[in-house]
């Protein structure tokens, strides 16, 4: 079993996460995480507890994205069983792994480039605004100088 997870947007996109056990021992601690994934074996039966607090920054709300990754136990071989389908069967379930692998991967790549791609249009809109607000100063100036060496050429008379 395992959980992923990524703080999509919200302050200093940061939280606590704590995965406990059915007997509510901790397995998994960590405090102030952008990102993160971890993988235990389920060694006890019963429901745990993944737990994320955003206790720290009470006033800016997160949205947090996660995906919890549970894996079926591996089914006894039976008796009637060759060893070439022993090994098949073997086969099947190595790419079986292989490929859910792949998919959580893909899964998790997903989610960052979302939150990446939030702060890169967040980014470019600051760095329009701030383009605009120079070219609107420097057309100013320009103005500004314009006048003011209209003024200085100016001839004026004296009566």
């Amino acid at each position: 079993a395992g959980l992923s997870f990524e703080v999509a947007e919200g302050g200093f996109l940061d939280v606590d996460v704590t995965l406990r056990d059915p007997a509510g021992g901790v397995l998994y601690s960590a405090n102030q995480e952008t990102e993160g994934r971890f993988r235990f074996s389920a060694s006890i039966g019963g429901n745990y507890i993944f737990c994320f607090s955003n206790a720290m920054s009470t006033v800016t709300p997160k949205v947090l994205k996660f995906k919890m990754i549970v894996i079926a136990p591996k089914e006894a071989d039976s008796a009637d069983m060759t060893d070439e389908d022993k090994k098949i069967k073997s086969m099947i379930s190595d790419l079986r792994n292989q490929l859910r692998e792949v998919k959580e991967e893909q899964d998790y790549m997903e989610i960052r480039d979302t939150a990446h791609s939030e702060i890169n249009k967040n980014t470019n809109r600051r760095v329009v605004i701030w383009a605009f607000f120079e070219f609107s100063l420097l057309l100013c100036m320009t103005l500004g100088q314009i006048y003011y060496i209209k003024r200085f050429f100016e001839v004026r008379r004296v009566i």
